[in-house]
């Protein structure tokens, strides 16, 4: 089913995010930003062999089986945004860096969901320095959480998403609520014209009909 909703997006004929301006107190849709879905090959299957069994690690391994990474949402024009899966030979170097950040801004493990050896960075919003966290150890094994590294979560904050699976069809089915709520309006874009900030207000899969979406 994930792997579904990920060959839908890459099959959309012409994206777009109808877009309101940033600080606009009557959020109207001005502006409809063109988007690419990109993806990477096949995964081989010594690369697989590293996906954790946890809940939910079946619809991960057919993602990463079909695509070995991907941009998904981001703009046509520079590909500067959007929401970035790694391909798993970046997982350890990414989940490195954010042991050490961790590590070094001392957050305690114990009033923690889960701890600092716990979990996956496998994504991100593409420029962030937050990391979307693949937990695969402990109580929460199998949920993805994301948090801004001045704002750790307590140890009974709920994840994201509570499996791989669920991560997608949240992205799918609420991409405006994604970017928006949960990763904190950092994805924005630009018309090229007048120097306002978009914000993504609703997807359409194709610009030739705007009236459909989601």
């Amino acid at each position: 089913m994930a792997l579904h909703l990920i060959e839908q997006l890459l099959a959309d004929p012409d994206p777009a995010f109808a877009c309101i301006a940033n600080s606009d107190p009557t959020n109207t849709e001005g502006y409809l930003a063109p988007l690419l879905h990109l993806a990477g090959p096949p995964g081989g299957s010594l690369l697989r062999s590293q996906i954790p069994d946890v809940p939910g690690s079946r619809d991960a391994a057919a993602i990463y089986a079909a695509h070995d990474g991907m941009l998904l949402y981001t703009d046509a024009a520079t590909q500067s945004e959007g929401v970035e899966i790694f391909p798993i030979g970046q997982w350890k170097e990414r989940t490195k860096q954010m042991v050490e950040s961790w590590v070094e801004d001392n957050y305690p493990d114990d009033d923690m969901p889960y701890g600092h050896d716990d979990f996956i960075a496998f994504g991100h919003s593409r420029g962030a320095s937050s990391y979307l966290h693949w937990v695969i150890r402990g109580p929460k094994a199998g949920s993805i959480y994301w948090w801004p590294w001045t704002m750790r979560p307590e140890r009974y904050t709920p994840p994201m998403a509570a499996t791989f699976a669920d991560f997608v069809t949240l992205l799918y089915e609420k991409p405006a609520f994604f970017f928006n709520e949960l990763l904190l309006c950092y994805t924005r874009f630009s018309d090229g014209r007048t120097g306002k900030e978009w914000l993504p207000n609703r997807y359409v899969p194709d610009r030739q009909k705007p009236a459909v979406g989601r």
